[in-house]
């Protein structure tokens, strides 16, 4: 299956877990705002990764999943900052997107959610880490068989 890495990131966390993903998968990575809109015809499968902002994907990720013509089968990514209510609001982060994507008729495959280091609240320092990038590694691994 063709795979491609769709991302926003605003503090360097997201584009950590989309360039690992690429890695991995060895396949194309695209900031949002550089990404083509007419990504079906060229790729089966899509990981979408957003920061978490107050329990919603950036702005940037949300419309450019109106506004593309996107895989069949979608991946949702999501970085946190913030402790407690960053974990549980992630959820609703990717539940939106979950069903943003439904909406038009994609495939909801499943979901990574990983904390990321906060600049102003000083929370998760040092993450995205590797013992992250491991479970990222066996998430794939597992969606993938």
């Amino acid at each position: 299956m063709r795979k491609v890495v769709v991302y926003d990131s605003w503090t360097g966390n997201t584009k950590k877990i989309a360039e690992r993903i690429s890695q991995i998968l060895e396949c194309d990575v695209f900031k949002v705002n550089k990404a083509p809109l007419d990504l079906q015809k060229r790729y089966d499968v899509i990981f979408l990764g957003t920061p978490n902002i107050r329990a919603k994907p950036s702005e940037e990720l949300s419309k450019f999943i109106d506004n593309a013509n996107i895989p069949k089968y979608v991946v949702v990514f999501v970085t946190y900052g913030t402790p407690i209510w960053g974990i549980i609001s992630s959820y609703f982060c990717a539940r939106e997107i979950k069903n943003k994507i439904i909406k038009k008729g994609c495939v909801f495959l499943g979901k990574f959610i990983c904390p990321g280091v906060h600049y102003k609240f000083k929370t998760y320092k040092n993450r995205p880490s590797e013992k992250d990038f491991r479970k990222l590694k066996a998430f794939l691994e597992k969606l993938l068989r």
